[in-house]
């Protein structure tokens, strides 16, 4: 770059990226000034720079201005009025004389074509002389029939005269018009005159006035009308590829009804075109600043997100804009049809050697912007292999903690054939067919739980693995692999290129069914309009001799590849090669269980070792910590999370919970314990109470046995139940009347207190 560039606020998007342009040349000292949008003393000029102008110093600063710089940037979307009233006054100024050339850009936006209607092609009025010349000859045949049939008409009767009439009355009544077809054509950066804005746009459309309106010499005034900014991590489009990478919603959406058109054009290629447009000064001072895309409507665009970064669907919907402010709004609703300026796509005549980023628009490089989208937001993909012999539900309980975590998907192999034959999912039409003849085979091998040699179906399995894995949503945020692959063999096939032995073989063509007609046409010679015999084209065993010839073409070329890959140290992985391997232990009482040693030393020596977790002593928070300081050991991804303070204070929030739940456990069962004692000590209490009265009332009573006289006692109770015993005795006369006596005896004891 031969100029000295001035651009305002340095720190907005535009003038990062002119800055990264601008460091690109090898300087060794600093040529360019600037400001910030807020003064910063401390703050050092950077690379290339010479000068960073302090706002609190007009004076000072339009000196160095004028005498140090060449071109002078302004842009719309950071400026304020009273940077553009301050540059304006500059130029203004009768005191000020340019002795150089310069050059005022001011970068504008196409919103302050809001109001305007398309264009309407204008007519091309033609000459009296040139309408009677292009007159059809048809119409005058008719009226030369005409005029004959009227010198050979003979006179006709009365009645016959009035039939005449009544058609002549019907010729001269007036022929209704056939309505014109209206033809529209895209504004040309000439009709900036007749632009108009809306309302809320009316303001940038008086600051392209007032800049418009210097005139001086040697100063050329240039307004840059840029489309709509996509590219360097996205400002206005930022919200649809956000949406679009974490696919929630999974269908992105477009205003109704998506048929308006919206320019637009990358940032890398908007700051080309300033440096274009300072460089090679042109003769009108508005230019139209956006890309070559064929197709603008703005359902077009979102559908080109939607392929390359989302799932590929889109619809009409009006509740994905609720978080879209009333200025996105208004861009994505913006209908304006212009041509892009001549200086950057040239015509036949007078080539462009402008050279462009993206030329074709956001549909035709949406790859390319999600690459600059994901490195700017450090966005890369999360890939897992977790593999557990036991199937539990903690298992699945730490799967889905993890993928809801990163916003990745678990997959296995019922969940990647079932998205095979998923509608929303764009299965590849050369494989439909082999899937489809092949799925019984390949439903035999899942089931069978063995390895197996490779074959036609196990082609086909492996590529629609490779199919499910190469998606937009495994390929920006990553997966989980459950319990797959099984296999080393699998592992190789899946996560490595493997062309040449994946290869299908070809099946024969089918002969098309030729009728006896068809045949007997084939058999006759072809002969052109002038009677000359065609040459017929080449019959089968000629095309089938040029398919064999070009197989073992095809075969050298594969081993050349191979050749190379050998030579560069081996075979490169695909992307989707795994960055985490975890086998979690199983949960039962044994220590001892039967590791998948081949696959780990397969992928052992591709330089990515298994990371062994045992979750039997630890809670299920305490293992996803564990195994998200694994999975990052590498860095965190930026990838929408949640902030790493954010997880801090979330584990301090369930170790609280945990204490507390603890210290509550414990302080429980310390009551409950007390409660119980309690009620123990209540019970013995009274027992001993029970014990105690029974004691004192048997002292009681033999306190006052102990109060009568003997004789008494034995004259009052004994002697007359022994006189009874007697009697009793007497009457029965039993063989042993001494054991008859105690047991009488014995039996009316029990009686006493009642008698």
């Amino acid at each position: 770059m031969s100029k000295r560039y001035f651009i305002n606020n340095l720190d907005s998007p535009l003038g990062q990226e002119f800055y990264a342009q601008l460091v690109k040349e090898d300087t060794e000292e600093g040529v360019h000034m600037a400001t910030y949008t807020i003064d910063d003393p401390n703050k050092m000029p950077p690379k290339g720079f010479k000068k960073i102008l302090k706002r609190y110093k007009p004076k000072l600063s339009r000196k160095k201005m004028l005498e140090e710089c060449d071109v002078y940037v302004y842009d719309v979307a950071s400026a304020t009025q009273q940077d553009l009233d301050y540059v304006c006054d500059i130029f203004r100024n009768s005191k000020t004389t340019l002795e150089e050339q310069k050059v005022l850009i001011l970068v504008s936006t196409v919103l302050t074509w809001s109001a305007m209607p398309d264009k309407v092609k204008p007519k091309v009025e033609k000459k009296p002389d040139e309408e009677q010349e292009g007159e059809p000859q048809e119409q005058q045949e008719q009226q030369q029939k005409k005029e004959e049939t009227e010198e050979n008409q003979e006179p006709k009767e009365d009645e016959n005269q009035e039939q005449e009439q009544e058609q002549q009355q019907v010729q001269q009544q007036p022929i209704n018009e056939v309505p014109e077809i209206i033809e529209y054509v895209p504004w040309e950066e000439g009709d900036y005159k007749l632009r108009s804005a809306s309302s809320q746009y009316q303001q940038l459309k008086e600051w392209e006035d007032m800049v418009l309106s210097l005139q001086k010499d040697n100063l050329k005034v240039i307004v840059v009308c840029a489309g709509l900014i996509y590219g360097k991590g996205e400002i206005l489009f930022q919200k649809y590829f956000k949406k679009a990478w974490l696919q929630q919603p999974y269908k992105l959406s477009y205003q109704p009804d998506g048929n308006n058109k919206v320019p637009t054009v990358h940032i890398t290629d908007l700051v080309k075109m300033i440096v274009k447009v300072s460089e090679s000064i042109p003769e009108s001072n508005y230019i139209f600043a956006v890309d070559n895309t064929k197709d603008r409507t703005q359902k077009a665009i979102i559908q080109g997100i939607a392929t390359g970064v989302g799932s590929g669907w889109i619809e009409e919907n009006d509740d994905f804009f609720k978080d879209f402010t009333p200025e996105e709004m208004d861009c994505f609703r913006l209908h304006l049809d212009c041509k892009p300026s001549q200086m950057f796509i040239g015509n036949e005549e007078t080539p462009s050697d402008f050279e462009w980023h993206c030329e074709k628009g956001i549909a035709l490089n949406a790859k390319k912007i999600l690459q600059e989208f994901t490195s700017i937001h450090k966005l890369r993909p999360i890939k897992i292999i977790m593999e557990s012999k036991a199937e539990n539900m903690r298992f699945q309980d730490i799967l889905t903690m993890i993928s809801d975590h990163y916003r990745i998907p678990v997959i296995n192999q019922e969940q990647i054939f079932k998205d095979a034959q998923d509608p929303n999912y764009v299965f590849p039409s050369d494989m439909q067919e082999d899937f489809n003849e092949l799925w019984p085979a390949i439903q035999e091998y899942i089931n069978s739980q063995a390895p197996a040699q490779l074959s036609e179906q196990l082609k086909i399995y492996y590529k629609v693995i490779k199919w499910r894995l190469s998606q937009n949503d495994c390929q920006n945020r990553g997966f989980i692999l459950q319990n797959f692959p099984n296999y080393f063999e699998e592992a190789d096939f899946i996560f490595y290129p493997n062309k040449q032995k994946l290869k299908m073989k070809k099946k024969p063509k089918k002969k098309p069914v030729v009728s006896e007609e068809v045949k007997q046409q084939s058999q006759e010679p072809a002969v052109d309009e002038n009677g000359d015999p065609i040459e017929q084209e080449q019959n089968e065993e000629q095309q089938q001799d040029e398919q064999q010839q070009e197989e073992p073409q095809e075969e050298e070329q594969q081993e050349e590849e191979q050749q190379e890959e050998e030579q560069e140290g081996g075979p490169k992985p695909e992307d989707f090669f795994p960055e985490s391997y975890i086998v979690i232990k199983p949960l039962g009482k044994t220590d001892n269980f039967d590791y998948n040693r081949k696959l780990i030393n397969f992928f052992s020596e591709k330089n990515l070792d298994a990371y062994f977790i045992d979750p039997r002593k630890k809670t299920n928070h305490d293992t996803f910590e564990d195994l998200r300081i694994y999975i990052e050991r590498n860095g965190r991804p930026y990838n929408y999370l949640q902030n790493e303070q954010e997880l801090i204070i979330q584990y301090f929030n369930l170790q609280r919970i945990k204490d507390l739940t603890i210290k509550y456990t414990r302080k429980q069962a310390i009551q409950i314990w007390k409660e119980i004692t309690k009620v123990k000590k209540d019970n013995r209490q009274g027992l001993v109470t029970k014990y105690t009265k029974y004691i004192q009332e048997q002292e009681q009573e033999l306190q006052q046995v102990k109060q009568f006289p003997f004789r008494n006692y034995l004259m009052d109770f004994v002697v007359p139940v022994l006189n009874e015993g007697l009697v009793e005795v007497a009457h029965i006369l039993p063989d042993d009347p001494v054991e008859f006596l105690a047991e009488y005896l014995y039996k009316r004891s029990f009686n006493v207190d009642n008698e």
